[in-house]
């Protein structure tokens, strides 16, 4: 499933820890989708990838 800017996820971050924030962009390298989500408890942008969103909020 493809996600958008502006739509808030549930996502696993580095350490394997739940995690929600608000994707800010949108990023595909070939196959692979990559995002850039804020963060919402410590406001810093994380790059993940699609396989590390659990659901959309």
């Amino acid at each position: 499933m493809a996600y958008r800017k502006g739509q808030h996820v549930e996502y696993r971050d580095q350490q394997d820890q739940l995690q929600q924030g608000e994707i800010r962009q949108a990023e595909t390298s070939g196959p692979q989708v990559r995002y850039a989500v804020q963060n919402d408890k410590t406001m810093r942008e994380e790059k993940i990838s699609e396989n590390q969103i659990e659901r959309e909020l």
